[in-house]
């Protein structure tokens, strides 16, 4: 008896630990299915053929300017033959952004677009690429002085006049301080606060020029936790609290809206917002915030493929592409929500 529950024990155990693998299996397998399907690899897999591969690097692949950036960019590379693929979020990883362009090099790909953040690893990565024989096409953020091939994205100096004109419509006679959100890894920062500041000063009269400051804060590449803190902190000392605060990426457009809801400062401060996400639709509809500048991303991303695709057919292509920037208020909003 003794021997056959040894017997039975053993077996149990041993159907026990199938049964967990068996489990484990099934969900690797489908955590699997759902990654490659997140960054499009399961078009490759579905057997149909391409006669090029290019990858495209985001800043946040969870964000939604850079999932309509890419739809628009595969649906524009399909067009061509071109298979455009997605690589992870490498911001919220152990990898760095030069190191994803390494092994886009390593892969072996046939075009990268990425957004540049501005360090000599990245920009040491786009030489490499082009040393490789691999175009690489930059966007929102520029890095002339590589090899990159193309750049797709506005001007700083067309960006810096807008959000200018857009300042001096918030200004009123109680208007004190305007704070303009940089981050220090994007490229022609300082061009883009220069013009800004020229516009709004030369827009302003005498009286009103002698009141208003227009100063820059430069938040430091780093988590998004960081850029929070720094936000949330303009919003919470009372000494520091700018009348008008200009944000430059969706992630702080974002973070600025929901400090200034949780600091019961509606009305108090205007925010000058970046991009047609829901947060900042419904705000700039229900009137909290006035006005959020948005960039065509369906024009960037198809441009950024066709650029590639350009260079391969011709063996050069356009040295920039401008995308049209839009301005979002209550007036028009109610036509994005129906386009989303």
């Amino acid at each position: 008896m003794k021997k056959r529950e040894r017997i039975k024990i053993k077996l149990y155990f041993i159907l026990g630990a199938l049964f967990v693998l068996a489990v484990v299996t099934a969900l690797g397998w489908r955590y699997y299915l759902r990654t490659i399907q997140k960054n499009g690899i399961g078009d490759m897999l579905s057997g149909e053929e391409y006669e090029r591969h290019y990858v495209m690097i985001p800043e946040d692949s969870s964000s939604g300017i850079w999932q309509d950036i890419y739809a628009s960019a595969k649906a524009a590379g399909a067009e061509s033959g071109a298979y455009v693929e997605l690589m992870s979020d490498w911001s919220a990883g152990e990898y760095t952004l030069a190191s994803y362009i390494d092994i886009a090099i390593a892969e072996n790909v046939d075009g990268i677009i990425v957004k540049p953040d501005g360090s000599a690893k990245v920009q040491e990565a786009i030489n490499a690429a082009d040393a490789a024989g691999i175009p690489v096409v930059t966007v929102l953020t520029d890095e002339a002085d590589t090899s990159r091939k193309s750049f797709v994205g506005i001007n700083s100096y067309q960006l810096g006049r807008t959000y200018g004109r857009q300042v001096l419509q918030c200004i009123g006679e109680d208007t004190r301080q305007v704070t303009v959100l940089l981050n220090d890894g994007d490229s022609g920062k300082d061009l883009i606060f220069k013009e800004l500041k020229t516009v709004v000063q030369d827009g302003l009269s005498e009286e009103q020029a002698g009141m208003v400051e227009i100063d820059p804060l430069t938040i430091t590449a780093g988590s998004t936790f960081d850029a929070e803190e720094v936000i949330r902190d303009l919003f919470n000392e009372e000494a520091g609290r700018p009348d008008i605060l200009v944000c430059m990426n969706e992630r702080d457009s974002v973070s600025a809206y929901n400090a200034m809801v949780d600091y019961n400062q509606v009305g108090d401060v205007d925010i000058i917002g970046y991009y047609q996400s829901d947060t900042m639709l419904d705000a700039v509809q229900k009137g909290t915030v006035p006005m959020v500048i948005t960039l065509d991303t369906d024009q960037m991303g198809r441009c950024s493929a066709e650029a590639l695709e350009e260079y391969y057919s011709m063996g050069y292509t356009s040295n920039y592409f401008s995308v049209d920037l839009n301005i979002i208020t209550q007036q028009n909003v109610q036509d994005y929500l129906e386009e989303d």
